[in-house]
């Protein structure tokens, strides 16, 4: 695929045309913190989009597994277009701005919800009509950890178009061919790129791995999953480790690979309706099961879960860990619990 240069005077064309054509999410700094703002031609200003800042706040799986939805009634069957709820899975959506730590979730549930004998249509419906275009992180924070993933902070795949932003404009890399449509439909006011151009995102590139390298430069041991598997009856290592837990679970609702949901049903025996939630493994009633048995009664045992889960079952079941370094955990978490100290001593 090609790679194109869109000068400064000409982005905010491009993404009012983008949003005459999409429901359009971008990256905005509000209150010092990045966060997902839905565009409005009557108060958008292109200063407000933040590329060059990390992920936002919110991870992009409340786009395609709504926190809360209808996914059922009774006796009219509900379809998955018909659900009225924002943003529903007719919707056509473009998220702008998209980094390299939100894509390791969509993998996570896309194994989780498509892939097996049952799939899940509302979150098919939402995959489908969503476009990713992604940004570079050109200056990782403190917080952030991709690279002990194995990922970069940058994005080269598993999205439609990857933006790289310069003092002189976008660099705007095609990489399928819905992405290829959205350049097109603009194509007075691209350029193809240079070599000078490409070269300099590169080294911008580069020096943001450095920094990624120098933040986090002891590197997890690669037989994580079997190690926490011995470590699990440790509890004296998992009780320091979770010593300053306030059980907020503020981790779990940003975690962009969490995929736990409760299903629960509403109505007499005329109608009925079943909706589904989010939910979370740390909550004491998350595994009781008929008769109020409870195979983790206790908060160490759902603790120590947390990363059996991202870093023991899912390496050993799907191959990758459910977990993407974008140090969301650690940012909301109000006991300042750093996985990166954790992971390192195993």
């Amino acid at each position: 695929m090609e790679t194109y240069f869109l000068p400064n005077p000409r982005r905010g064309a491009w993404l009012a045309r983008l949003a005459g054509q999409f429901n359009l999410f971008y990256p905005a700094e509000i209150e010092k913190r990045i966060h997902w703002q839905r565009y409005n031609s009557g108060e958008f200003q292109l200063e407000g989009v933040a590329l060059k800042r990390i992920r936002a706040a919110e991870p992009i799986k409340g786009f395609l597994f709504a926190p809360r939805e209808r996914v059922a009634s009774f006796p009219q069957p509900l379809a998955p277009e018909s659900v009225n709820v924002a943003p529903g899975p007719g919707v056509r959506t473009l998220l702008f701005g998209v980094k390299g730590c939100d894509l390791p979730g969509l993998a996570v549930h896309e194994r989780m919800f498509l892939s097996g004998e049952f799939k899940d249509p509302f979150y098919a419906q939402r995959l489908k009509n969503t476009v990713l275009v992604a940004s570079d992180c050109p200056i990782p924070e403190q917080t952030c950890f991709c690279n002990l993933l194995g990922l970069k902070p940058y994005v080269t795949e598993g999205v439609d178009l990857s933006v790289s932003v310069l003092d002189e404009g976008w660099l705007v890399e095609v990489l399928t061919e819905r992405g290829k449509g959205l350049i097109e439909e603009a194509r007075d006011g691209f350029q193809k790129a240079g070599e000078e151009l490409i070269a300099k995102r590169e080294g911008q590139r580069q020096r943001a791995m450095q920094l990624l390298k120098e933040q986090n430069p002891r590197e997890w041991n690669p037989e994580l999953a079997q190690a926490i598997a011995i470590k699990s009856r440790d509890l004296d290592f998992w009780q320091k480790a979770a010593g300053d837990c306030v059980e907020c679970f503020g981790c779990l609702l940003t975690c962009p690979t969490c995929f736990c949901y409760l299903l629960y049903d509403q109505g007499n025996a005329e109608r009925f309706e079943r909706t589904r939630v989010w939910d979370f493994c740390y909550l004491p009633m998350y595994a009781r099961v008929g008769g109020g048995a409870n195979p983790r009664p206790r908060f160490i045992q759902r603790f120590i879960n947390r990363f059996q889960c991202k870093f023991m079952h899912s390496k050993n079941q799907n191959g990758f860990y459910a977990c993407s370094g974008c140090g969301r955990c650690f940012t909301t978490c109000m006991g300042k619990i750093d996985i990166r100290n954790i992971l390192g001593q195993l």
